[in-house]
């Protein structure tokens, strides 16, 4: 009689990955991982950085509104005529804008302008900040810390531009030489420059009653 030998048997795969297997794959996740994180990053300071605009340019646009409001209301006096006087600094717009104006501290309602509630405005530039000097006191000799105030209104400012229409010319001037009347209608820019981005401009637009 023959004996038959029972067929080989291959032994089971071994179930489980490798050494290799794994740290191909933790590589992989870390690199994912790694890619996400950068691009949620990245996509945060980006709405970070324009929440920040949006932010600032509220702010600019409310200021250069209350600017709007006092130049609307401006006056002028022989002795202290209505001036727009064109300027520039380190090659950009750097204008300068004075008029009589009622005193902030004593403006309410139902206030009716005096000679002595009006104060001189001056708006400019002065480097990177757009600033506003008050004369309290339109009759001392000197400016005095008392009789001159000095208010940063925005900093970071590249240039301050300011147009006037004449209403009789219809056209528009980059400075207001006539004393005698004023102009119509101004035109407030405001150009910001950022280390993280392209330079941006803010215009208000403001109209001046008859004269």
């Amino acid at each position: 009689m023959c004996l038959q030998t029972a067929p080989h048997r291959k032994a089971p795969a071994q179930e489980g990955f490798t050494l290799v297997e794994v740290l191909v794959a933790v590589t992989l996740l870390g690199t994912i991982a790694a890619m996400v994180f950068a691009s949620l990053l990245t996509t945060t300071q980006t709405v970070e950085v324009g929440r920040e605009h949006t932010t600032r340019e509220q702010t600019v646009r409310k200021i250069l509104r209350l600017m709007a409001e006092e130049i609307a209301l401006s006056k002028r006096t022989l002795a202290w005529p209505w001036v727009g006087k064109n300027g520039t600094h380190d090659g950009q717009p750097a204008d300068i804008l004075a008029f009589l104006a009622m005193n902030q501290e004593l403006m309410t309602v139902t206030t009716t302008a005096k000679e002595g509630d009006t104060v001189r405005v001056v708006y400019t530039r002065e480097r990177d900040r757009l600033i506003r000097f008050v004369r309290k006191n339109l009759y001392t000799l000197t400016d005095t810390n008392e009789s001159l105030d000095q208010m940063e209104l925005a900093d970071r400012v590249q240039a301050f531009n300011v147009r006037y229409y004449d209403e009789q010319s219809r056209v528009w001037l980059d400075e207001w030489p006539n004393a005698s009347k004023l102009p119509k209608a101004v035109l407030l820019e405001i150009t910001f420059y950022d280390p993280d981005a392209a330079p941006w401009t803010v215009r208000e637009w403001v109209t001046i009653g008859t004269s």
